[in-house]
């Protein structure tokens, strides 16, 4: 379900929040958080109802997984709490590559071999490098001893709650869990709500009136490729560059917009990355979850700049390559991920 349709706006956000503000009125707090949970993935599966079993599944393994690792010092063993660590960061990842990358691998195996491997045209689930992503994180705190006391059901709507989990931002169980946990944000607040109201409009002002826009021109620029002038085609770049930004940012407004309505404030995930003076600081400001997640799960246990210089380019080459990879099955993006860090 797309933020922008007609049924989210009038159909499905409206009940959704009457829905859970009015068991919360009734005290009916459980209820609430299953009643969100429910709507969450109704909304996760609108357009293809099989993608549920797989969110389902992946939402269930990983909170049994995060229990075993939380229970692993019962047996005596911090051996056997990372081996289950392992494997369900190795699992995820099988996940991840089975729907996004296996007919990408069969079709460079079929270019590279010259072999007829039939392709099996697996249909991508939506969002589910996010979803997967922040699920990974969670078992990587629960190792680390940090998500002990959640119920299945606090784990399901954090990590199904319908405003981050299509597109981002890539939220920590520290960051939402504890405000559904607050009873003070279970009523309806009038000020959250307007202030949803304006960022949600705002988020669909940057998809509907610029983003869409210079998607025109995009889609127009792309199918005449061949007949383009030269200021023709820096025209079509242009307006691919602020289309891609403005949908992106439009889609964020929009998700934290919504947040607000349920009280619940997500994280930041753009703070106006072209008017970034550095790439660093471009980095610092573009999708701003992912590049906390790379630091936080990958650069720094891998060492990030404590181990020396080479060590710590070996880092950063490892988190581009991985955040290359993440963004789609394509050389490019692999390329891109392989050559980026040394600008």
């Amino acid at each position: 379900m797309l933020f922008n349709s007609y049924v989210f706006i009038f159909l499905f956000l409206p009940l959704a929040l009457a829905g859970y503000y009015l068991l919360n009125y009734l005290k009916k707090y459980r209820a609430a958080g299953v009643f969100l949970t429910g709507m969450s993935l109704w909304f996760y599966g609108y357009f293809n109802k099989s993608y549920l079993f797989i969110i389902c599944g992946s939402i269930a393994a990983n909170y049994l997984l995060s229990v075993l690792i939380n229970r692993g010092g019962v047996w005596g063993k911090k051996e056997t709490r990372k081996i289950i660590l392992v494997f369900g960061i190795f699992a995820n990842i099988a996940v991840i590559f089975y729907f996004k990358y296996f007919d990408f691998f069969i079709e460079n195996v079929n270019s590279v071999f010259e072999k007829t491997f039939e392709l099996k045209n697996i249909a991508l689930p939506l969002g589910i490098s996010f979803f997967t992503f922040q699920q990974v994180s969670y078992l990587v705190d629960s190792y680390r001893g940090e998500t002990k006391g959640y119920t299945f059901g606090e784990y399901a709507l954090f990590v199904s709650f319908f405003p981050q989990l299509v597109a981002g931002p890539i939220v920590l169980h520290n960051e939402v869990i504890p405000q559904f946990r607050n009873y003070n944000k279970r009523f309806f607040i009038p000020e959250n709500f307007s202030k949803g109201m304006y960022i949600f409009a705002t988020g669909l002002f940057k998809k509907i009136i610029i983003a869409d826009t210079f998607g025109f021109a995009v889609t127009y620029g792309f199918g005449t490729i061949p007949t383009l002038s030269s200021l023709e085609a820096l025209l079509v770049s242009l307006s691919y560059t602020f289309q891609l930004y403005f949908d992106f940012s439009g889609y964020c407004d929009m998700a934290s917009g919504v947040g607000y309505m349920f009280n619940i404030e997500l994280l930041q995930n753009f703070n106006s990355p072209y008017k970034a003076t550095s790439i660093t600081d471009f980095w610092g400001r573009w999708h701003m979850s992912l590049t906390r997640f790379l630091r936080t799960y990958i650069y720094i246990p891998l060492g990030g700049n404590r181990k020396g210089k080479i060590r710590t380019y070996i880092n950063i080459m490892a988190v581009y390559l991985v955040s290359g990879i993440w963004h789609g099955a394509n050389w490019t993006f692999i390329l891109w991920g392989s050559t980026a860090w040394f600008f």
